[in-house]
């Protein structure tokens, strides 16, 4: 069972303690699980990135719902990041579709606190642990073992980065030091393809 790049990044985001997303990253979770989508596309060649421009290549489902959700919305010829920007306001709910796939796969649980029979509050349980266990494994030896990251991991690890929720891998200040120092130059060090570094370098800017 392979997670998509943005299943990946929602773990990532997602407070296994409090079972919400992150502070952190309240306000970019949806562009940032937008952004993944959009580069997976570009990834399983349903897309080219010329010069950041999207083209739409292939409508053929993928077989993922939040995937096909959003390549049924992409336009030909709109760069990236305001592809991005408009998508972000059509999937404001995308956290709930992202909930209800991992839930479906037993991945996340529901949790909910009742007084009686009235819901007082709803959180996210990591029923199945070693799916984030493998994303952060395979993101340590990037930082830690200078494992070259394949195009997908390279893709997740800099959303992270950019996001600000770096810090929810590399917890220790060394750690996170050498991950931030990795993360500098981790597109030129994977060797991915340049209509995706240019597409990283201008989601970089617009995160800020």
């Amino acid at each position: 069972m392979k997670l998509s790049i943005a299943e990946g990044y929602y773990l990532i985001a997602l407070d296994d303690e409090e079972g919400r997303i992150l502070a952190a990253a309240e306000k970019t979770v949806v562009p940032s699980v937008v952004s993944a989508c959009i580069l997976e596309l570009y990834l399983l060649k349903k897309i080219s990135l010329d010069e950041g421009i999207i083209r739409v290549l292939d409508t053929t489902g993928t077989g993922n719902r939040i995937l096909d959700n959003i390549l049924k919305k992409l336009q030909s010829g709109v760069q990236i990041v305001d592809q991005v920007k408009s998508l972000s306001s059509k999937f404001k709910d995308i956290q709930v579709d992202l909930n209800a796939m991992l839930t479906q796969r037993g991945i996340l649980k529901k949790e909910e606190t009742k007084l009686l029979w009235i819901p007082l509050s709803e959180r996210m349980e990591n029923a199945n642990y070693a799916f984030e266990e493998n994303i952060r494994n395979a993101l340590k030896a990037i930082v830690f073992k200078s494992a070259k990251p394949s195009a997908a991991l390279t893709v997740l690890f800099c959303l992270i980065d950019y996001t600000n929720i770096l810090e929810e891998v590399f917890r220790e200040r060394d750690e996170l030091i050498d991950a931030e120092k990795v993360g500098k130059e981790i597109i030129e060090k994977s060797g991915v393809s340049d209509a995706l570094a240019i597409s990283l370098y201008s989601l970089k800017r617009f995160f800020g």
